[in-house]
């Protein structure tokens, strides 16, 4: 009974130790092909990110080609735009001076036969031959200010200034045109006492051009108002009208040069303009360090034009 139980302990042992070293064995090799098949699947993932990396650099080769070819034209595009620009500008030059010395000679020798004895009819011709001219006149000069303000050679000469007196100017003349509109031009109390430093000449430009918009948009028997006032550091001119109103979409568009409303059905009051007086008020404004604007109810509510410059010397 001992010699069995003699050999069987060591039997019992070598049996267990086997049976760990199998275990062991198979739990190694579970634990490698586990460690394998994530091997191989970060492989893979890692693959599939190379692939798509590669795709994109591809992608972004041919876009980058592409650009250059775009940027290539675009640099093409702009030199024509550029010597389009020079063209358009020695184009304006030419004009204005080739044509005010001629159309000067057409008003004088006009103006020298309404002074003779002529009939009737040739009288009615003869101003509607000097109103032409006057017309043209003002096309030129507004040519001439869009000339040098392209050119970058706007000239605003700054001096003191009665910020009134920019009003008192103009009025006169501005009345006469209410009266023949019949058009109702009211002028409220005018500033004292308040300078500012700017181009006399340009500002009054800019504020004749906003009373005769006015005037030539407001229906006979309708009212035009200006109002002239001190804002803080700022002076502010207002020309509210009774007339055919802005399109909210056009309240910045007008502003544009050789742009006209094209809510505007009444073509007469079209072709009296060409789109040019509110984009050469508006530079002149900016030169000012100023602002520009519209505001409107809406189509048939009348407008209201204003612009504001710094105050004080």
């Amino acid at each position: 009974m001992e010699f069995i139980i003699v050999i069987l302990i060591p039997l019992g042992l070598m049996l267990l130790g086997a049976g760990f070293l199998v275990v062991s064995q198979v739990s190694g090799f579970l634990q490698s092909s586990a460690l394998n098949r994530r091997q191989q699947l970060s492989n893979m993932i890692i693959q599939q990110y190379m692939v798509q990396i590669a795709m994109a650099q591809s992608q972004i080769s041919q876009r980058g080609r592409q650009l250059e070819v775009l940027s290539s034209k675009l640099a093409l595009s702009n030199q024509e735009l550029g010597r389009l620009n020079d063209m358009k500008s020695k184009f304006l030059s030419m004009v204005v001076h080739d044509v005010r010395t001629p159309l000067a000679s057409i008003r004088g020798f006009s103006e020298l036969l309404l002074n003779k004895n002529v009939g009737e009819k040739e009288e009615r011709y003869l101003k509607n031959i000097v109103s032409s001219t006057d017309q043209l006149g003002r096309l030129i000069a507004d040519l001439t200010d869009l000339a040098m303000i392209e050119a970058g050679k706007l000239k605003v000469e700054k001096t003191i200034v009665e910020y009134a007196d920019i009003a008192r100017d103009i009025l006169p003349g501005i009345s006469i045109n209410a009266q023949k509109k019949g058009v109702d031009l009211a002028v409220n109390e005018l500033p004292v006492n308040c300078p500012v430093s700017g181009d006399k000449f340009r500002l009054s430009q800019v504020l004749m051009n906003l009373l005769n918009n006015a005037i030539k948009f407001t229906p006979a028997g309708k009212r035009v108002e200006l109002t002239m006032r001190r804002e803080g550091k700022f002076v502010g001119a207002y020309v509210k009208d009774s007339g055919i109103g802005i399109h909210p979409s056009e309240t910045k568009r007008i502003f544009e040069k050789f742009y006209q409303a094209k809510y505007q059905k009444d073509e007469k009051l079209r072709k009296q303009g060409w789109g040019l007086g509110l984009s050469i008020a508006q530079e002149v404004v900016k030169a000012h360090k100023g602002e520009i604007g519209a505001l409107s109810p809406g189509l048939g509510k009348g407008s209201t034009f204003w612009f504001r410059i710094p105050a004080g010397v």
